[in-house]
């Protein structure tokens, strides 16, 4: 996430230092993760905004190399911990998705759920690039995300063709509640 949204990296590490509650800490893995991995066969992926790392530990007990990164210290703390017996684990690394300096290689799939929905626009903007950036041509990105930001920020399929237009096409869009929620699944593929 970005430090210019409304939530920082220390709001988020006060999060997961408290008590698990369900929404955080929701082990199930969901079948729009399943699919991708199912059809794109990839061999290595990247989860913006991973939290305690559960998505990424899936992808990694797929064979595939899988990194996760989040700007809150402690969830990488959590993830790191919670997989330190685990043969094989995610590389997972601290770090702002607007801003990913420290990553350099291109990934052929990558996910976000549930982080770019908490960005504001410039954050959007800045998280588009670095994802164009990393993924390799052709490379499907997947994200969940909420129709109304914890900003109030409206989402939609337009939204994200008008957002993302220039550097990835919407494949496909479809309407969930997960965690409750009005929400959508969207599938991004990145444009040469």
């Amino acid at each position: 996430m970005s430090k210019s949204s409304t939530t920082t990296g220390e709001e988020f590490n006060k999060v997961y230092s408290s008590i698990g509650h369900w929404i955080w800490t929701d082990k199930r893995i969901p079948k729009e993760l399943k699919e991708i991995v199912e059809t794109h066969t990839p061999k290595t992926s990247l989860e913006l905004g991973c939290g305690i790392g559960i998505f990424s530990s899936f992808m990694a007990s797929q064979g595939i190399i899988a990194t996760g990164v989040d700007f809150s210290s402690k969830a990488i703390e959590k993830a790191k911990k919670r997989l330190a017996n685990n043969i094989d684990k995610p590389v997972f690394a601290v770090g702002d998705v607007t801003n990913l300096k420290n990553i350099n290689e291109q990934f052929d799939v990558s996910f976000d759920v549930g982080c770019f929905h908490c960005l504001d626009e410039e954050g959007q903007q800045k998280y588009i690039s670095e994802i164009h950036r990393l993924l390799k041509s052709n490379a499907t990105h997947l994200i969940w995300a909420l129709d109304s930001s914890p900003s109030g920020m409206k989402l939609s399929p337009k939204y994200m063709v008008q957002t993302f237009g220039e550097h990835f096409k919407l494949d496909k869009s479809e309407f969930s509640r997960r965690r409750i929620a009005p929400s959508h699944w969207y599938w991004l593929t990145r444009k040469d």
